[in-house]
Order: C-alpha cells, then structure tokens, then sequence
C-alpha cells in the first residue's frame, strides 16, 4: 500500500482506536499473537460506528481486542463471540472484564460449525475472524440468523495475496486459497446481499443484507 496512505492510516488510528486498546493489541502482535490489523480494525469500528447494532455476531474471539472494539463502537450492543482456543478465550474474558464490558458479553468456546446452532438469531452484525476454510460453509448459516438491514464483515478473504493469484500460495495453502475464492464468490453474487471487497488490511469483504 502506498506510504501515503500508511501514513494516513496511522495517524486515523490514533483518533478512532481507544488508547488502551490500541496498546493492549500492540503488545499482543508483538507476543507472536495473532490480532486484527490496524485498518481492518479501523475500518470495522466504522461500521458498526455507523451501523449501531444491537446483537453483534463474532466468529473467532482470539484474546478479544475486536469484540471490545465493537462494544465501544456501539454501546448498546451485546456481543455473541466463538473461540476455538481455550487459552485465547481465557485471556478474552480477563480483556473483556478489564475494560467493563463483561456482563455485555456472550462467550462461546468450541467450534464454529457446531456453536453456531445455539447462539440464536436476531443479529444485525456479523464479524467473521475464524478458520477461512470455513467462510463458505459458515455463510448460509449465518445469513439465515442475520436481520434485514444486517451487516456481515469478513476478515482476510485476500489471504496475503494468494486469494488473487497476485502471491503465488504455497501448496498447503491451496484450500484456504479455493475455500476463500468460493466463499467472495458465493457472497458476490447472492441476490440478497449488497457487498464490497477490498484490499484493506488482509482483504476485507462487507455484505449488506437487503
């Protein structure tokens, strides 16, 4: 991305991204944790910033930065959020209480095929962080528990190039690479969503429901 751009990012971050969060996801990189990068971070505090949603869908918690992310952004949200890993949702929940926002959470450990037949519906906004294997299979499930009007946010759908052939992708991440084009695929062309993709962070997708 053009240095320009970095460099505008950078400066909106500090604006748009609570202080203490910003440093609490900073400290987590640089641990060899995985987390949302810094524009896709702004630009999903955007949405739901405009959004406001009221029951908020999150697939893949890790340590919680986004879903506090998203409770700041809209403050009478509840937030229903799925880990997969024990440690990730320990540390979430500690995150979760650090920043006042437990008793507006739902945790959920356990995998994403089989949490999503008990979390319910009524969601106006999806943010969708998981295994990227299973965006295709997850979307019809989650666009049956999604309102009218809802929003569905999917991180990394360009997976570091590969999803567009303009990285070559190593052999073991040929699935992830076809799983991730049928998935930009599937939500393009259904009739029922609005949606754009973009090259934002690690490639972002964002599907209005009509």
């Amino acid at each position: 991305m053009h240095e320009y751009i970095l460099d505008l990012l950078s400066k909106n971050a500090k604006l748009t991204i609570d202080e203490e969060l910003l440093s609490m996801r900073n400290e987590y990189r640089k641990s060899g944790v995985p987390t949302i990068l810094t524009d896709g971070l702004n630009e999903l505090i955007l949405m739901a910033s405009i959004k406001q949603p009221k029951k908020i869908l999150e697939f893949g918690t890790a340590v919680g930065c986004s879903g506090i992310a998203l409770l700041k952004a809209a403050p009478d949200a509840e937030l229903y959020t799925i880990e997969n890993r024990e440690k990730s949702f320990n540390a979430a929940a500690e995150n979760f209480k650090k920043f006042g926002l437990g008793e507006r959470v739902h945790q959920y450990l356990g995998d994403a095929l089989e949490i999503i037949d008990k979390v319910g519906d009524g969601f106006d906004f999806v943010f969708l962080d998981c295994n990227k294997s299973k965006y295709k299979i997850l979307f019809e499930k989650i666009k049956s528990i999604m309102t009218s009007g809802g929003v569905l946010f999917a991180d990394n759908v360009l997976f570091r190039g590969y999803v567009t052939g303009e990285v070559k992708a190593p052999h073991r991440f040929n699935t992830i690479r076809n799983n991730m084009r049928d998935f930009l695929s599937m939500i393009s062309n259904d009739k029922d969503f609005i949606t754009t993709v973009s090259d934002i962070g690690d490639g972002i997708s964002i599907s209005y429901k009509k």
